[in-house]
């Protein structure tokens, strides 16, 4: 008879931070025949892997898409008419012109207000674009889609009204907020025991839907309507287990019930089923330890914070 093995799984939710928009530039003057629209600092409501301070990144982010629609002043834009991008946009973790009040979010080619003072300018904006690290995405009739690997982040920003000549409300101030979830995985042996018996990790995945719509105009991000289902790994190398918590990579999956499933070198795939089942959720990092022991296979998780926290156990033979 086999050894059986064991898994303690204990998950914990870990939050970000917001940051108030900057105070509102000056108004331009000049003569100018057209009027260029200033982006100010762009804001991340943060989780990672996209991490920032205070809403700006750690890192440069390139590839941001931007999207326009020109209305009447006391109209709203119609994203679900939009099938196409205007514009990219680099959000960098420093100013963009130093010494200035301009903040950290370039956009490119330079946008104008529009040449009629009863016409408004709204920008909504979403990462990745097109190819962006490796994912699939296009934009048709003001639904973005996305196609992820579980390795890149998925945000998006809200319609934002720039104004026009007469009245310019700028700069122009993105929020984005993340609509991924970010599964944090971490592995220890409970013993030198454990550490013969299961031998190196080999793979660690999460089960999520990877073909994703976000739309535009509700900021909401949903299963495509042909739905595709992947397991999505860490990606990380084979990895000794140690009796020390050791991260073994991230997963970003869309957020829902969680199933995680194992490989080691001496032990095939097991899917890992909590019960209760954990639900992540958008824009939270979800912390799963891993302990692998000897003796039996039990399961038990808890979910902190946001979520009220709940328990409950499972047995994998």
């Amino acid at each position: 008879m086999g050894v059986k093995r064991t898994l303690l799984i204990l998950s914990l939710l870990i939050f970000g931070c917001t940051k108030e928009a900057p105070e509102k530039l000056p108004i331009p003057t000049g003569d100018e025949p057209k009027i260029p629209i200033d982006f100010g600092g762009g804001i991340i409501n943060t989780k990672a892997p996209i991490v920032s301070t205070s809403g700006i990144p750690a890192t440069q982010i390139d590839g941001i898409q931007v999207l326009r629609q020109v209305v009447s002043k006391n109209g709203s834009p119609n994203w679900s008419t939009v099938s196409s991008v205007t514009a990219t946009a680099s959000f960098f973790p420093y100013a963009s012109v130093p010494a200035s009040n301009i903040f950290n979010f370039v956009v490119t080619p330079k946008q104008y207000f529009d040449g009629s003072k009863n016409n408004y300018a709204h920008f909504t904006a979403y990462y990745p674009g097109v190819n962006e690290n490796a994912v699939a995405t296009t934009i048709a009739s003001g639904v973005a889609t996305f196609t992820i690997t579980g390795q890149e982040d998925i945000i998006s920003a809200p319609s934002v009204n720039a104004g026009g000549t007469n009245n310019q409300l700028i700069p122009v101030n993105f929020v984005f907020s993340h609509k991924l979830s970010q599964v944090q995985i971490y592995v220890k042996a409970a013993n030198a025991g454990a550490m013969t018996t299961w031998g190196n990790v080999t793979a660690v995945k999460a089960t999520s839907a990877t073909r994703l719509n976000l739309t535009v105009s509700t900021q909401t991000l949903t299963q495509h309507t042909t739905p595709v289902v992947t397991d999505l790994s860490t990606g990380k190398s084979p990895q000794a287990l140690t009796t020390d918590f050791v991260s073994f990579g991230s997963i970003l999956v869309y957020p829902g019930a969680l199933t995680i499933k194992v490989t080691t070198a001496n032990v095939p795939e097991q899917t890992v089923t909590i019960t209760p089942s954990i639900t992540t959720v958008a824009g939270s990092s979800h912390r799963i330890d891993l302990t692998f022991t000897a003796t039996a296979i039990n399961f038990s998780a808890t979910l902190a914070d946001w979520v009220t926290g709940t328990s409950g156990t499972g047995t994998v033979q």
